[in-house]
């Protein structure tokens, strides 16, 4: 069933959305929304990265977030969340991070991610790449803990307490 599953979010993957529009996304530098530095897309080389789109007052994108953590401290190092900003002021995306005690980087959608990405019509929307900066899965709504352990069941294994 998980082979099953992940084959076919594998054959949806990028549906309009060609990973071609995607290979200067990842030399970007981003607005940092944890500080005041930016985020260079760069330093994810290598990595699987969870790219989820937010906003503020949005119960689902905060629900995501909390997910993301849980990612972030309990799975490889080689999966990375990372939250992206839209539709509000920095100081607004900025309250959401601190309510969710994000524990990862997140950054503001800046005009040239929104182009490269299209437009975001609904959040969360997650955009999952591979550690060779392949595009493999686009991801409308809320994406359960579970859900990212059956994708990446080597990176995210479940534990003995959520198998019983």
């Amino acid at each position: 069933m998980a082979l099953y599953l992940r084959a076919f979010l594998l054959i949806l993957t990028g549906l309009g959305l060609a990973s071609q529009a995607f290979s200067s996304l990842h030399d970007m530098q981003l607005p940092s929304l944890n500080n005041q530095a930016t985020v260079s897309m760069a330093d994810f080389r290598g990595k699987v990265v969870l790219l989820s789109f937010f906003e503020p007052d949005c119960p689902w994108c905060y629900r995501q977030m909390k997910v993301f953590n849980q990612v972030q401290s309990e799975c490889d190092e080689t999966l990375q969340p990372l939250s992206v900003g839209i539709h509000g002021t920095d100081q607004k995306l900025k309250s959401e991070l601190r309510r969710a005690k994000v524990q990862y980087p997140a950054v503001r959608g800046t005009p040239v991610l929104v182009q490269l990405t299209g437009e975001v019509n609904a959040t969360p929307w997650t955009l999952i790449f591979g550690p060779k900066r392949q595009l493999l899965v686009t991801w409308r709504g809320y994406m359960k803990f579970a859900q990212i352990q059956v994708l990446f069941p080597e990176l995210c294994p479940a534990t003995q307490s959520q198998m019983g």
